[in-house]
């Protein structure tokens, strides 16, 4: 696996977009966070007017993921190349 990565900021739905596309991140390509960045994102999106995200969910084309194994730090993220769906 690779790195744990900080943004410089808190994660949020803008701050992942801005990422993805500066550091030109592909479709298969995954972001994960901690399973409290992860939620928060999850309250984003549903005070948002997008309404309830589909889990796992994705922006442009990159799957945002929950940590299942809890060993990315709040704050952080971390780059998963090329993933295959398990959908």
């Amino acid at each position: 696996m690779s790195a744990f990565i900080s943004i410089g900021h808190r994660i949020t739905v803008a701050s992942l977009r801005d990422f993805i596309i500066t550091h030109t991140l592909n479709a298969g390509d995954s972001l994960v966070v901690s399973s409290q960045d992860f939620q928060e994102l999850v309250h984003e999106i549903k005070s948002s007017s997008e309404g309830i995200p589909d889990i796992p969910f994705n922006l442009l084309g990159v799957n945002i993921l929950q940590d299942p194994t809890d060993a990315v730090p709040v704050g952080k993220l971390q780059i998963v190349k090329n993933e295959q769906s398990y959908l």
